[in-house]
């Protein structure tokens, strides 16, 4: 497979919307009402281009594009500071906040490829990094765990109108 990762560009955009919706249509199916996963994943109104701008402009936030033959196979977004991370990450850690592949690319390593590379965004003083998963999602927690993330709690979060139980994990910078 010719894989490459590199720093998404505003180019990247239409193809990783439509990742991110044809992931979350396939992952998220069972585990969202069917109406609000049909409803909520057009590719351009789901992940809007503005929004994806802006977050390229952001100095504390990165986002990795894997290529398979040119195309985006999947896309990780990495981010640091109060300002972009949720609460239950440390002053010194580092937010997983999105990863999605294409589901073509399941299994594929990809996904530990974007986690990985990940590392050498972080910052200078980053100890761990963090990242918050869907209890119901098997598959999804299945992966951090295999990529050495270990689940320090949980919480419940509303989405869409719904309640959802999620697992939170972290794991160490430096293994």
């Amino acid at each position: 497979m010719d894989l490459t990762i590199r720093r998404a560009t505003v180019d990247d955009c239409a193809a990783i919307q439509r990742v991110i919706a044809d992931s979350w249509r396939e992952s998220y199916r069972g585990l969202l009402e069917e109406s609000t996963v049909e409803r909520t994943t057009d590719p351009a109104g789901f992940y809007p281009a503005k929004r994806f701008r802006q977050k390229l402009d952001d100095s504390d936030l990165r986002f990795l594009v894997a290529l398979v033959g040119g195309d985006v196979a999947g896309v990780v977004n990495i981010c640091w500071g109060s300002e972009n991370t949720h609460e239950f990450v440390t002053v010194d850690g580092c937010e997983i906040s999105s990863l999605y592949l294409a589901p073509s690319f399941w299994r594929e390593g990809i996904g530990t490829a974007l986690v990985e590379a990940g590392r050498d965004v972080f910052p200078p003083g980053t100890e761990e990094s963090f990242a918050e998963v869907f209890s119901a999602n098997e598959r999804g927690r299945a992966f951090y765990e295999s990529v050495g993330f270990h689940r320090f709690d949980g919480r419940t979060i509303s989405l869409y109108g719904e309640s959802l139980e999620t697992d939170l994990y972290r794991r160490p910078i430096r293994t």
